[in-house]
């Protein structure tokens, strides 16, 4: 970790805006068993975007942490810091606000024609649900690198416990995967193949799925 450290001590962080819409950028430099920690951004919402040397695959990468899910963004994965520093000046602000502050502009044309983007879906996701807080929906849906978007997600504050709710476009498939404090579960109760279907399922079972679990903390 030392010749990682000695190569970024004289990185210049002057060009980082100190924040992108509502999230703040923190300054970090500091090592630990993860690997040499950078700088990130972070809302209030709990949602991270960090810039860092991971030690487990020796590159320098972004991991962006959300209340229940965490993954590295691969397009900034470098093995050399010049080169890794380079792209950040370039795609840094871009990078991170169009995964998570306008990610409707990077919808699929799949995504657009399974009608998400425009589905009235406040009644069937509310806000919350018991002392679960919706913080993702549909329209603002994040895209993971396996075909994915999480459509919803309720999560409770403090605690990484709750329900992600999946769209996958190369399945044409909604499915749903709960986590008890940070441990994966599989509901298959909310699995459809239709919006309708879907819709369905989650009036018949989202308030009873959450509930439950909210029993077993």
């Amino acid at each position: 970790m030392e010749k990682i450290i000695e190569a970024c001590k004289d990185l210049d962080f002057s060009w980082l805006p100190p924040t992108i819409a509502d999230f703040t950028l923190t300054v970090e430099r500091t090592a630990d068993d993860a690997g040499y920690h950078l700088f990130s951004y972070e809302n209030d919402k709990g949602w991270r975007w960090e810039a860092l040397y991971d030690k487990e695959v020796e590159d320098y990468t972004v991991h962006v942490r959300m209340p229940l899910f965490e993954f590295t963004d691969i397009s900034f994965v470098r093995e050399e810091v010049t080169s890794y520093w380079d792209g950040m000046k370039a795609r840094c602000v871009e990078g991170l606000t169009s995964l998570l502050i306008t990610p409707e502009k990077g919808f699929t044309y799949a995504y657009k024609n399974k009608q998400l983007p425009t589905w009235k879906y406040e009644d069937i996701l509310p806000p919350s649900i018991g002392e679960f807080v919706r913080d993702i929906t549909p329209d603002k849906a994040i895209r993971m690198i396996n075909g994915s978007y999480i459509i919803c997600e309720y999560c409770r504050p403090d605690d990484r416990s709750g329900l992600l709710l999946f769209y996958n476009v190369l399945r044409d498939e909604f499915f749903a995967e709960l986590r008890r404090h940070n441990f994966p579960e599989i509901s298959h109760r909310l699995d459809a193949k239709t919006l309708p279907k879907l819709e369905q399922v989650l009036r018949e079972h989202l308030e009873d799925i959450l509930m439950d679990l909210a029993g077993r903390l």
